[in-house]
């Protein structure tokens, strides 16, 4: 289904950009360039630079041919939506089909929270009232059930976060506060913590603790046009929420409160190199003599030592998955490796710092690009810059340089770079103001 729904994109998305392929030559569409540069780039260091040509090549089937499909699908997504908000003949017709793609675009980012949600209450409930569900329905129960890893629930549950938070700020930048969408924006915060508090996801919950703080910031920058009172209220509502979990979250994990004596013993690479195997050699003690906790003790120790193994292959070993753990097999033949739970780290190992270096420029020109008011599309660029600095802060440590994480990461740079050319030209020509 998601490759069926990925060609169609694209194929549907070559008509926006054929007709649109004027726009590309406009300074501020470089991001596209970019990503184009990217590609490039690959196929070079396959072609000279590869140390495991077989595993290369087999990314290029599979990795990176979705990623170009979704890349063409994203840019021609964007030029279309852009064009319709930014139409010179913009009439009502046009209004309600972009409030339906947005409806239809809110629903599908929500959808794997809502999905967790639902199938939490039906596994929790469903034994009370002697209803037997489906294997495929169940959480967690028994050898047989379905099981989702925590980095996916990060993935596809913290931009969602994001986009609300993106979403009320831009309604209460326009004093637009008693609204349903609104609701909807606010009832999506405590839903999506609720799956990072469940699952025990710890990065999860530090990165929406830190966007919420910086929503916040930005909500008392914003002109205080008779709103300060609101602004308090909501600003207490949720730091009182947040509070409410973070504190439950801290209960019931042991590893923070030892976070930094397994810190001082996980940076002590040399010392103490259980980290290498994966517990098969055990783990050392911390200064209360105490064994360390795994996750701390790993985590850290694995993200010094990759970002050390950077300075000795800057040009990446070629692998968007595991490149980490090749090469540390190439320093340590008897390691157990494969990622260093840092997805930038693991993506620099993999494409090198040049492949990571285009990545990173096009995703922070674009934040900065967002930040202005774009004519027709501010709903959809603010969604964007949100879900970007989602993605820029979930990176770093979490182990997402896989498959379709990567494959999501360029999906929302292409996005973001189609509505962004667009409505460049609509500013120019005076287009439509839609929100």
């Amino acid at each position: 289904m998601r490759n069926t729904c990925l060609g169609i994109g694209a194929l549907l998305s070559i008509y926006p950009i054929c007709t649109s392929r004027h726009l590309f030559l406009q300074k501020r569409v470089l991001p596209i360039w970019l990503l184009i540069a990217l590609f490039g780039w690959v196929i070079f260091h396959f072609l000279f630079l590869s140390q495991d040509p077989a595993a290369q090549i087999a990314e290029l089937n599979s990795i990176w041919k979705r990623v170009a499909i979704g890349v063409i699908f994203a840019i021609g997504m964007g030029l279309s939506i852009s064009r319709l908000a930014n139409s010179n003949q913009s009439n009502e017709k046009n209004k309600s089909c972009l409030k339906a793609c947005w409806i239809i675009f809110y629903i599908g980012l929500l959808a794997p929270t809502l999905i967790y949600i639902v199938k939490l209450l039906i596994t929790s409930y469903s034994s009370r009232f002697g209803i037997v569900i489906p294997t495929v329905m169940q959480m967690y129960i028994g050898p047989n059930a379905p099981y989702v890893a925590k980095t996916a629930y990060v993935a596809f549950c913290l931009p969602v976060f994001a986009v609300a938070l993106g979403s009320l700020l831009r309604n209460i930048s326009a004093y637009r506060w008693l609204s349903l969408s609104n609701l909807v924006y606010l009832a999506t915060l405590p839903t999506v913590m609720t799956v990072f508090y469940f699952e025990n996801i710890k990065n999860g919950i530090a990165y929406a603790l830190l966007l919420l703080v910086f929503f916040l910031l930005l909500i008392f920058k914003t002109g205080s046009k008779g709103s300060w009172m609101p602004k308090i209220f909501l600003s207490i509502l949720l730091l009182g929420a947040s509070l409410s979990f973070l504190s439950a979250h801290l209960q019931g994990n042991e590893s923070w409160k030892t976070f930094q004596l397994d810190a001082k013993v996980a940076l002590n690479t040399t010392q103490n190199q259980q980290w290498k195997y994966n517990g098969e050699k055990g783990y050392p003690l911390n200064d209360q003599g105490a064994v360390v906790s795994i996750t701390n003790y790993e985590r850290i120790a694995w993200a010094k030592e990759g970002a050390r193994s950077i300075l000795d292959y800057p040009l990446g070993f070629g692998l968007v998955e595991r490149s980490f753990g090749h090469i540390a097999k190439l320093q340590w033949p008897d390691s157990k490796l494969h990622q260093s739970h840092s997805g930038w780290i693991d993506l620099t190992l993999g494409i090198g710092i040049p492949g990571t270096a285009l990545i990173l420029v096009a995703m922070l020109m674009l934040i900065f690009q967002m930040g202005y008011p774009s004519m027709g599309v501010l709903q959809w660029t603010q969604a964007t810059r949100w879900v970007l600095l989602s993605l820029l802060l979930m990176w770093c440590t979490t182990e997402i340089s896989q498959k379709l994480y990567v494959e999501n990461l360029l999906f929302w740079l292409a996005l973001g770079a189609g509505l962004i050319a667009n409505s460049l030209e609509a500013k120019m020509s005076g287009g439509t103001n839609y929100r």
